[in-house]
């Protein structure tokens, strides 16, 4: 029976061979934008009191719980 260091040894062997082995799959990966990420900590910072809106960069990604506060309080995302 193969313990788990018998299959890491293995797998490692295998892969640790020249080009006869396994080699590795070279592909072009598209440039990845910056996204940001806004929990509800960071959008209440962002929102002025009494306003009704809230600007966030236009790639954001706002949290869900940030999402359900400003519905209950009518406020709206404006992107950009």
């Amino acid at each position: 029976m193969l313990t788990k260091g018998a299959v890491e040894d293995l797998i490692m062997q295998h892969l640790s061979r020249g080009p006869g082995g396994a080699a590795p799959v070279l592909k072009k990966v598209p440039e990845l934008k910056t996204r940001v990420f806004l929990s509800d900590w960071e959008l209440r910072r962002l929102y002025q009191p009494g306003s009704k809106t809230v600007q966030v960069p236009a790639n954001a990604i706002v949290s869900p719980l940030s999402l359900d506060w400003l519905g209950y309080n009518g406020i709206k995302i404006l992107r950009g």
